[in-house]
């Protein structure tokens, strides 16, 4: 992988909208708009309930080095070095999504249009 996304940062940012959600609903109830609320409220807990199933889902070691951008033999030996928990069982090691370890994400050499900037790229190295 070429590590240039952040699978967790884009969790926090999903909470961070259910927290949003659920000061909405409290200007709501302010107003009061309870069922309103209350709908907003149950949006924002099933957001964060499917968040958290998400990031505890267990992963093979080959989709954690995938969502990691780690390889798969540096995965293994973190979890045989104890440093990342073993979720699964001894010989079906698995890893969850939030215990993994994130590399930093690599430079975006794109124009604030979007499109490629091949003249940084090439002055950076990258052909």
């Amino acid at each position: 992988q070429d590590g240039d996304y952040d699978t967790m940062g884009d969790a926090l940012r999903i909470l961070d909208l259910a927290s949003e959600w659920r000061a909405r609903a409290k200007m709501l109830r302010e107003y009061g708009a309870d069922a309103q609320a209350a709908a907003i409220e149950a949006c924002a807990v099933e957001l964060t309930d499917a968040i958290k199933a998400w990031q505890d889902e267990p992963l093979t070691l080959e989709k954690a080095a995938q969502e990691s951008g780690y390889s798969y033999s540096t995965i293994q030996q973190k979890v045989a070095a104890g440093e990342i928990a073993n979720a699964g069982t001894r010989g079906r090691p698995r890893v969850k999504r939030y215990d993994l370890p994130r590399k930093a994400p690599g430079p975006r050499y794109t124009l604030d249009s979007g499109e490629p900037d091949l003249a940084e790229r090439v002055l950076a190295g990258r052909t």
